[in-house]
């Protein structure tokens, strides 16, 4: 991990928060670079593009040993780039999943 990181104690891989329950959609701009690699993954609802969704969790994600991943980790669309680890959103997505968010952590 890098020194310069403002989360150390998070590691996103045990988490998943942002990709699971925590959020109802994740929407795509039609530009996107993920849009035109991956149109598979996409429906329109509500007259937006937005990532599939499997029981809850985003289509991209997957899980072994308890691990979660993203399949397309590095044409992911830009809404994922955007959700940064340990940012207010971070922190939310892991209470909304049932995660500790640290003290040291805590957003005011």
């Amino acid at each position: 991990m890098d020194d310069q990181d403002p989360s150390p104690e998070l590691d996103c891989q045990t988490c998943g928060a942002c990709c699971r329950e925590a959020y109802d959609s994740t929407e795509v701009e039609p530009e996107d670079p993920f849009a035109h690699a991956h149109p598979e993954l996409l429906q329109e609802r509500m007259g937006a593009l937005q990532l599939l969704r499997n029981g809850g969790w985003c289509a991209c994600l997957t899980r072994v040993d308890g691990r979660f991943a993203c399949t397309h980790y590095t044409v992911r669309p830009q809404t994922c780039r955007d959700f940064t680890r340990g940012s207010a959103n971070c922190h939310d997505a892991r209470r909304r999943v049932g995660l500790p968010v640290p003290t040291s952590l805590e957003h005011p």
